[in-house]
């Protein structure tokens, strides 16, 4: 029984190391969460009451509205957004307050603006920021999520830079971007019901429908390999219309044609008197 006792104790002693050990240690404990109360906010449909879809055409900007509403009553010092984009989606445009990262089919964008978001005032991104691909599909046109933070939350976990370099794929790092500074402007845009620093746009890409090629009508050939020729307009001897010249698609008789036709009579005129004198001669011997 006391063996059996402190074989229990072992195995409980054994599953509780393992269970310590897989805790996070305090170098890797979860961050804390922002103390600024943010809301991603953007268009929404009037007809559905949903986040707009924006029809865009392969190699256009989508217009996304990308904005951020400040719920709390104190003002927010600098603020930080975090773009991601999938497939056909594209950050073609790299600003040089953002840091950029790809992981395969993910392009993510993290921008910094030193602009102070008062209380209950929204602010949206003045600015290309996603593009559609040139050789874009439909099914690969989807959605932009992004993500607001305060600056001083992304300073707490190492900046902008680490944060992107968080969201690049195995041995790459994310790259500052050269072109002019993303802004940010005052708009309305309305609190979704539920709101929340992360939201989403969409986008729908526009294919244009395709008209059929005209085709050409074939026209006959004449045997022996003759092109007709056009009858013009008012032109005697066009076919069905009684004349006797001109150059239309059908030719007169004249000429050459009375001659065949001629010679083709005396042939058989000739062909006739023979028989008429074989067949006498013949009856002259039969009568003798």
């Amino acid at each position: 029984m006391t063996a059996r006792f402190a074989a229990r104790l072992a195995l409980g002693a054994s599953v509780l190391a393992a269970g310590v050990a897989a805790l996070p240690s305090a170098g890797h404990a979860a961050p804390a969460p922002d103390s600024a109360t943010l809301a991603a906010v953007t268009e929404r449909d009037p007809a559905t009451g949903l986040n707009r879809k924006y029809p865009v055409k392969a190699g256009e900007v989508v217009p996304a509205a990308l904005g951020v509403t400040n719920l709390g009553d104190a003002p927010v010092k600098g603020i930080v957004v975090q773009i991601r984009v999938l497939d056909d989606l594209d950050l073609a445009v790299k600003h040089d307050n953002c840091w950029y990262a790809v992981d395969s089919n993910m392009e993510s964008a993290w921008c910094g603006f030193d602009s102070e978001l008062a209380a209950k005032q929204t602010l949206a991104i003045v600015g290309d920021v996603v593009t559609v691909k040139a050789d874009a599909r439909p099914d690969k046109v989807t959605s932009i999520v992004f993500h607001w933070y305060s600056k001083q939350w992304v300073d707490a976990q190492g900046g902008v830079q680490q944060l992107a370099d968080g969201d690049a794929g195995q041995d790459t790092k994310a790259v500052r971007g050269t072109e002019a500074a993303l802004t940010l402007a005052e708009r309305e845009l309305p609190l979704p019901e539920t709101p929340r620093p992360i939201n989403f746009a969409y986008a729908q890409l526009v294919v244009p429908t395709t008209q059929p090629t005209p085709t050409a009508t074939p026209t006959a050939t004449p045997t022996g390999g003759a092109e007709p020729t056009a009858v013009p307009t008012g032109t005697a001897g066009a076919p069905g219309e009684g004349g006797t010249g001109g150059d239309g698609g059908g030719l007169p008789v004249t000429g050459a044609n009375i001659g065949v036709l001629a010679g083709v009579g005396g042939a058989l005129l000739l062909l006739g008197g023979g028989g008429y004198l074989i067949a006498r001669r013949r009856r002259t011997r039969f009568v003798a």
